[in-house]
């Protein structure tokens, strides 16, 4: 073997280690990630079925966001920095927020992992948001219109958002709630 082939052998033995190490990494980053179901307990109907859950909920974020307005929908995402699922949100979640026209909805994000809330809000959170990434859309009167998750699987976009069919019923005039709670996927449950 003369000096042309080894050199050959030697970049293909490379760009094979290159490949497979490529490979791991995207089975890494799309496949060996926190699955689990978004509510594990699979309480049906969900907890922020009822309206008192519902307006404690409301009441709780007008006091720490007092910008949030009454007559008015709330897009509100809940989040925690210290969730790796995060990621696969944010991209929609920034794109959503800049395009959401604030004269209609108002767009807030709450990082439950924040020292933010005191310690009996905090209980009431975990009652009612069993796991992040995940969003309640409240329309003008004050109704959940929508709880649950962005997306079930992969990166969040436009193709694959729980919430546009919902989004395009409400601009319809459609009147609907959906509380999406039995989704497994990447989610971190509320700690």
């Amino acid at each position: 073997m003369d000096r042309t082939q080894q050199r050959t052998l030697i970049k293909a033995g490379l760009f094979f280690l290159v490949w497979v190490a490529l490979l791991a990494a995207a089975y890494w980053y799309f496949l060996v990630k926190p699955k689990q179901w978004f509510d594990q307990q699979m309480q049906q109907p969900p907890v922020l079925a009822e309206s008192s859950q519902q307006q404690a909920l409301r009441q709780l974020l007008q006091q720490h966001f007092p910008q949030l307005q009454e007559n008015q929908s709330w897009f509100v995402r809940f989040m925690q920095s210290d969730c790796g699922c995060e990621r696969f949100v944010e991209l929609y979640h920034q794109s959503f927020a800049a395009q959401a026209d604030s004269s209609k909805m108002q767009v807030v994000s709450v990082d439950l992992a924040a020292d933010l809330f005191t310690p009996s809000e905090r209980a009431l959170l975990q009652q009612i948001i069993p796991a992040t990434p995940s969003v309640v859309l409240y329309d003008p009167q004050g109704q959940v219109v929508y709880f649950g998750p962005y997306h079930q699987e992969g990166i969040c976009n436009a193709d694959n958002s729980y919430l546009e069919p919902v989004l395009q019923a409400l601009q319809q005039g459609q009147e609907l709630t959906v509380l999406n709670t039995l989704v497994f996927g990447c989610f971190c449950s509320v700690h």
